[in-house]
């Protein structure tokens, strides 16, 4: 069995590259950046809990994102900053809302295990991502633009999130686009609001 002190690591690589000896694939190496960067996780929920884009109404928009969170990184993951580009130009989104003031009455029982969640304290208020814990919640937010008249069927959105390693996760969210119906439209966010552009 080899000593600890002479296994493979990326940084040996580098070390040994730089006094000149040829090394095939450092990237593969482990301990590599890239490796690192592998070690949180962010995947968009499906099935009963799939994504959605309501019309609240005729001038409002609310948005609903199933969002699954997991890490590999022994110490944990903390999410320093997460953003959020919608799937139309300039519509502006204010974050923050639970998720009973979005989505209308007639379909919250699909979403009944996702209601008490930590995923907006592991978002917005930094709380740590444990290793074996992963954290399934519902991204609520709403809009007071409304969804074009020409769309239909389902549209693409991208959410970005960036942990306090600097490593990143990024994800094309696709949300079907429903019309029926309506939420209350003037609720106030329970958490502070954020607001997000498409960048």
């Amino acid at each position: 069995m080899p000593k600890r002190i002479f296994a493979a690591s990326y940084e040996r690589g580098v070390q040994l590259i730089a006094v000149g000896c040829p090394i095939a694939y450092p990237e593969h190496l482990p301990g590599h950046p890239v490796a690192r960067r592998k070690r949180f996780h962010a995947e968009q929920m499906d099935g009963y809990s799939e994504s959605r884009v309501y019309a609240i109404n005729q001038f409002q928009t609310g948005f609903v994102v199933g969002l699954r969170l997991w890490t590999d990184r022994p110490s944990g993951t903390v999410i320093r900053e997460w953003s959020f580009t919608p799937p139309w130009e300039d519509h502006r989104i204010g974050w923050g809302y639970e998720p009973l003031e979005i989505i209308p009455e007639w379909e919250r029982g699909a979403y009944m295990n996702l209601l008490d969640s930590r995923l907006m304290a592991v978002l917005d208020e930094h709380r740590l991502l444990g290793r074996g814990y992963p954290v399934e919640g519902l991204l609520c937010g709403r809009s007071d633009q409304p969804i074009p008249e020409s769309v239909k069927g389902y549209v693409t959105a991208k959410l970005t999130l960036a942990d306090d390693e600097g490593s990143t996760a990024a994800l094309r969210i696709a949300l079907t686009v429903v019309r029926r119906g309506a939420t209350p439209s003037d609720t106030i966010p329970t958490r502070r609001s954020r607001i997000f552009a498409k960048a």
